[in-house]
């Protein structure tokens, strides 16, 4: 009896344990991923609450570095309002130069 309940229980754990987690967002791999980044980005204006705030932080972020690396094609960032904001890290021009 007991033989029989070990033989049924080690084939559930073992599936159990091969659930596949949900990929994990990273801002370079969405910065190359140019199809899911935009996917999500629309989901991120529509639904920011439901698709939840830190994922859509990491959205944001990758949208910036897609475009502070030069990884946009022609069709993107045609006007000044699908441009991302700059941030405020970013150091502008010196006063003293160029005088």
């Amino acid at each position: 009896m007991a033989m029989t309940r070990a033989c049924l229980l080690v084939p559930a754990l073992l599936l159990a344990s091969c659930h596949r987690a949900s990929p994990v967002l990273s801002v370079d791999g969405l910065a190359h991923d140019p199809q899911r980044l935009y996917a999500l980005r629309r989901r991120c204006a529509v639904a920011r609450a439901q698709v939840g705030r830190a994922r859509c932080r990491t959205v944001d972020a990758a949208y910036r570095r897609r475009f502070f690396l030069g990884l946009g094609g022609a069709h993107e960032f045609q006007t000044l309002s699908e441009l991302p904001p700059i941030p405020s890290t970013f150091d502008g021009p010196d006063e003293g130069e160029g005088k």
